[in-house]
């Protein structure tokens, strides 16, 4: 488990998945991810498109940086995984803490020959009592007397079944190519 901090937020990030687990208001001492009976977590879904297994859970990520308020986890394809998706590509997921705000940014390098096709989601659980508003590019929860905002030019952003989703279905990276994909976690 990795754990980081500003002056506002804590968060910590298993390994396992690259799952973000905790997230903190430092004031209040209030875990969002957790109500009274569960402590559920940001899930990241990472696939080859047409693919059924979650590259983000099957192969191992590598912590390569970190410091007080920010950790990248590496995933690299191998052997096992170029049998059912044959491309090879390299993923860094960091996630960055400034104030209020987490940035969760994802780099994919297509390191194959061929264009590389996949999706990419981040799923993250909403309690009960949670009001969900959506607006062009952000989606923003409420409850009492705070705000948690979500933002992204680069996913979709939609609410169901006590989750949000930030997707990217059906995309490409061409060959030898790279792309950084960001999500923005804003606590007000």
């Amino acid at each position: 488990m990795q754990t980081i901090e500003s002056s506002v937020l804590r968060i910590s990030i298993s390994e396992k998945g690259a799952k973000l687990v905790n997230f903190i208001a430092q004031n209040k001492q209030t875990d969002y991810f957790k109500d009274e009976n569960e402590q559920k977590q940001l899930e990241i879904i990472f696939k080859g498109a047409g693919q059924g297994e979650n590259l983000a859970d099957i192969l191992p990520w590598t912590v390569v940086d970190k410091g007080d308020s920010r950790v990248s986890l590496a995933l690299i394809d191998d052997n096992s995984s170029y049998k059912n998706f044959p491309y090879h590509f390299e993923a860094i997921l960091t996630y960055a803490l400034e104030g209020n705000r987490i940035d969760i940014k994802f780099y994919l390098k297509n390191n194959s020959h061929k264009d590389l096709p996949f999706s990419l989601q981040f799923l993250m659980p909403v309690f009960t009592g949670w009001s969900i508003t959506t607006n062009a590019n952000e989606l923003e929860l409420g409850r009492n007397d705070t705000t948690l905002t979500l933002d992204s030019a680069h996913f979709a952003l939609t609410a169901a079944h006590e989750q949000v989703k930030a997707s990217i279905d059906q995309a490409s990276l061409a060959s030898d190519s790279d792309e950084e994909l960001t999500l923005t976690l804003t606590l007000s």
